[in-house]
């Protein structure tokens, strides 16, 4: 697989991905996320050969049980079974952390799956509080990342 290139992408173009690695169980109009249209969120698409194969998003919300102004949520991270452990993922959170220190924050926060969990481990993500569920979804945990 060739190395992914990283490009600005709209909320609209990411939701196939979306729908079809995080909520297949949804249908595509139903994985919009609140503030996809805010005017300083960015959309990452990663892309081989002109096909996304992975996306990642990130916009300003403070942490559950904070008002931290300065901290930015990553979410709607997904990437293709074959795209996995060959750096894509790990491209697309520093393409989220370049924007979101640009836009001043000082920590980025997730809810990273169960399954994705030593992903964010290895990228220096801090597990916060214990194992919860999201309904129809699955295991999570509470991840947050410091800037220096």
């Amino acid at each position: 697989m060739n190395e992914p290139a990283l490009r600005r992408v709209t909320a609209v173009e990411t939701r196939p991905l979306r729908q079809r690695i995080l909520r297949p169980h949804q249908r595509v109009e139903d994985v919009a996320l609140p503030h996809d249209d805010d005017d300083d969120t960015l959309h990452l698409g990663a892309f081989v050969d002109g096909v996304m194969i992975g996306t990642a998003t990130v916009h300003r919300e403070s942490r559950p049980g904070t008002t931290d102004a300065r901290a930015w949520r990553l979410r709607g991270m997904a990437t293709e079974p074959e795209a996995r452990r060959r750096g894509c993922g790990s491209k697309l959170v520093a393409g989220c952390v370049e924007h979101a220190k640009a836009h001043g924050a000082t920590r980025m926060w997730c809810t990273a799956r169960e399954s994705a969990k030593g992903f964010y481990d290895a990228l220096g993500f801090a597990t916060i509080g214990e194992r919860f569920d999201i309904p129809d979804v699955g295991p999570h945990y509470l991840m947050e990342l410091g800037f220096s």
